[in-house]
């Protein structure tokens, strides 16, 4: 799905990097206060969830929610055991496709993720099979909606593993050849240099 060695080789320092300030901070706030407002968090995954800096922030907001991190990073997955397991937060290191699916999930989130994985259809559906009727994807990643969002992601290209950017309506469209019924579309709080980063909500019709 991800490219492991180039994360693997930044997780040591992933909570050091500029992008932290201008783009993964503001996301984290982001699903934090979307989640907030959603009716059930009872149990939460975070799919490519780094060093676990997401899933502290939930826990924190959501002290009685089962919350579960998954990443194939095995850098990353070590750093995230060593800041956050203690919080009661489980930890896997893995893709998301290898879950099985007799544990579901109210809400699934993915932040600057998706554009790296390598199906995305097929990760959707099985992101599909992982939620409870009515449960929500939750996706923030950098969209390519027009000219200056290219350029930028252009460069972002050279400095992570292969990846796909979509803008959002294609992303909503890809949701609902999925089965999802695209809800909140929500771009984060940022600096104005800033290129396209939206969270596109799926909500699990059945």
């Amino acid at each position: 799905m991800f490219g492991r060695k180039i994360w693997d080789f930044y997780a040591s320092w992933y909570d050091k990097l500029w992008v932290q300030h201008f783009v993964l901070t503001p996301s984290r706030k982001l699903i934090v206060k979307t989640v907030s407002h959603l009716p059930q968090a009872e149990s939460i995954l975070d799919i490519g969830c780094g060093i676990g800096e997401l899933c502290n922030d939930l826990k924190i907001s959501f002290p009685d929610s089962e919350i579960n991190g998954i990443d194939p990073s095995p850098k990353m997955i070590e750093r995230a055991v060593q800041l956050y397991a203690q919080n009661d937060i489980s930890f896997l290191c893995g893709l998301a496709e290898s879950l099985t699916e007799n544990k579901t999930y109210d809400i699934i989130v993915s932040t600057h993720a998706f554009p790296y994985v390598a199906d995305q259809t097929i990760f959707l559906q099985k992101v599909k099979k992982l939620l409870k009727p009515d449960g929500r994807i939750l996706l923030i990643f950098g969209n390519k909606n027009n000219f200056y969002d290219a350029c930028w992601l252009r460069i972002v290209k050279l400095t992570t593993s292969k990846a796909n950017y979509l803008s959002v309506d294609e992303t909503a469209k890809l949701l609902n050849k999925c089965g999802f019924k695209t809800g909140q579309i929500s771009k984060i709080e940022t600096a104005a240099f800033v290129p396209s980063v939206y969270m596109i909500e799926g909500i699990n019709v059945i």
